[in-house]
């Protein structure tokens, strides 16, 4: 789904919940939190790999050059080990010509940033380039952001209940936010707001409400 949030910008709202910015061929996804579970054995990695596995999918598909996360890139000290650390590393040695930029969630102010050799460029929220601002905490800015923190899901009607909690994106005046990537991140249903619009993801498609 393809969005004109300002005269000069356009957007699309991605089914695998992420962002495509074909001006400057970037990729937005939000709220990975690898690590969410102890990776022990192969087996237990499986969460970590099939995400990764998603935006590799991602950046094929569109030719990126960029891939930017809007914070909480990993999920907690705990879990943050050798082991999770060389599993990004040997992923991010397969897109070497891929920009990776990481935008300070909270998560990230717990556990610092990651390690040079993964080879991404952190940088504080409120960066901003070509009018649009990356965020990840929804705070007001002077240019249209993008956003993450919340998790939104909301309730929609389906074939197989009466309602079924499905992630969307929060689209407001001047701001988007992101569902979260992580397949296993528990969503959390937003108050819907007479002043936003909201694009969910059901049944592989995205459906603007």
């Amino acid at each position: 789904m393809i969005i004109y949030p300002t005269a000069s910008l356009v957007l699309e709202l991605c089914v695998e919940r992420a962002v495509w910015w074909a001006q400057h061929k970037t990729i937005f996804v939000a709220d990975l939190h690898l690590g969410r579970s102890s990776p022990v054995t192969p087996q237990d990695a499986a969460p970590i790999l099939h995400s990764l596995a998603r935006i590799s999918a991602l950046v094929e598909q569109h030719s990126a050059t960029r891939v930017v996360f809007l914070g909480d890139m990993f999920h907690m000290k705990r879990n943050y080990n050798e082991y999770v650390l060389r599993i990004v590393a040997e992923w991010r040695q397969n897109l070497h010509g891929v920009k990776i930029i990481l935008v300070r969630g909270n998560h990230e102010r717990v556990l610092g940033d990651p390690p040079p050799e993964l080879h991404i460029d952190c940088v504080d929220p409120g960066y901003s380039e070509a009018g649009l601002t990356f965020l990840h905490e929804p705070r007001h800015s002077d240019h249209y952001s993008l956003c993450a923190h919340l998790h939104p899901n909301i309730l929609v009607p389906s074939t197989r209940v009466a309602a079924e909690a499905v992630p969307c994106f929060v689209l407001g005046s001047s701001y988007l936010v992101l569902p979260a990537f992580d397949d296993l991140q528990p969503g959390r249903i937003i108050r819907k707001m007479p002043d936003e619009a909201y694009a969910y993801i059901q049944n592989g498609q995205v459906v603007m409400q």
